[in-house]
């Protein structure tokens, strides 16, 4: 597959939730097309026809199809990953009370991505979001586990590993801002009373997403944050290494270089 010109379907007078479901259907082969555009809108899809012509208008003029199928044909070859469909949409403009600290969004599959871009994100910015997401579906076809089977430790880890690539291939002053909302004591201080007996919490369970997205009372970004400080905390694993390695290696490095309180 490759970067999939959603622009040409997009552009149309009019688009409904039906027509984006029997689109999912017939070109992603989708099983249950609503659940997925359901999943989609809760992560920045946007799809309004108020609005999102002038925002497709503006993705186009920063020809962000182009950059995609460049940056999935550069890191396709680097990781030696999967050829999947990349599909791109316009991101859901930021409520009154929207938490969402970027300019994009996206969400990664094993056998699909998503990315969800403003007309005013820069090339970097888009290489960015483009490796952090890729990189979610190299280590899901590479760490070989189902689904259901995914851990509240599990995605923290993944999280931490595709901003470590942003940082390692694009540059530190494309990571993503929540990495710098705590430092490490922070993090540290906050991982006992919050992580360390919910670790093993399951992706359907309630309390995974809080806990990783820090909401419902949980400081905010919690999880990736945490991921983030624990992935940093090893410096051995990198590379193809970070596709394949447990979660539990990070998190016993994390804790072997834990320092007593004084």
């Amino acid at each position: 597959m490759a970067v999939i010109n959603t622009f040409e379907w997009l552009e149309r007078k009019e688009v409904s939730q039906k027509d984006i479901c029997s689109y999912f259907q017939e070109l992603l082969n989708e099983e249950n097309p609503r659940r997925l555009y359901s999943h989609l809108r809760n992560h920045g899809m946007y799809i309004e026809q108020q609005g999102m012509k002038r925002q497709l208008e503006g993705l186009m003029k920063r020809n962000v199809w182009e950059l995609a199928a460049k940056f999935l044909h550069s890191y396709q070859s680097t990781w030696k990953g999967p050829d999947i469909p990349v599909l791109i949409f316009p991101l859901q403009p930021k409520g009154i009370f929207s938490r969402r600290m970027e300019n994009k969004s996206g969400l990664a599959f094993r056998d699909k991505l998503f990315l969800f871009l403003n007309p005013s994100i820069s090339d970097k910015e888009l290489e960015a979001l483009f490796v952090h997401e890729y990189h979610h579906v190299c280590r899901l076809n590479t760490f070989k586990k189902n689904e259901e089977d995914y851990t509240l430790l599990d995605a923290m880890v993944m999280e931490g590993l595709a901003e470590q690539a942003v940082k390692e291939h694009v540059g530190p002053e494309y990571l993503a801002k929540w990495t710098s909302l705590y430092n490490e004591k922070t993090i540290r201080k906050l991982y006992e009373p919050y992580l360390k007996n919910n670790l093993h919490v399951k992706n359907n369970d309630p309390l995974h997403d809080e806990l990783l997205y820090g909401t419902n009372g949980k400081p905010i970004m919690l999880g990736y944050c945490t991921g983030y400080t624990i992935v940093n905390c090893n410096k051995e694993i990198k590379n193809l290494d970070s596709f394949r390695s447990m979660s539990k290696v990070y998190l016993n490095e994390f804790l072997k270089h834990a320092q007593p309180d004084k």
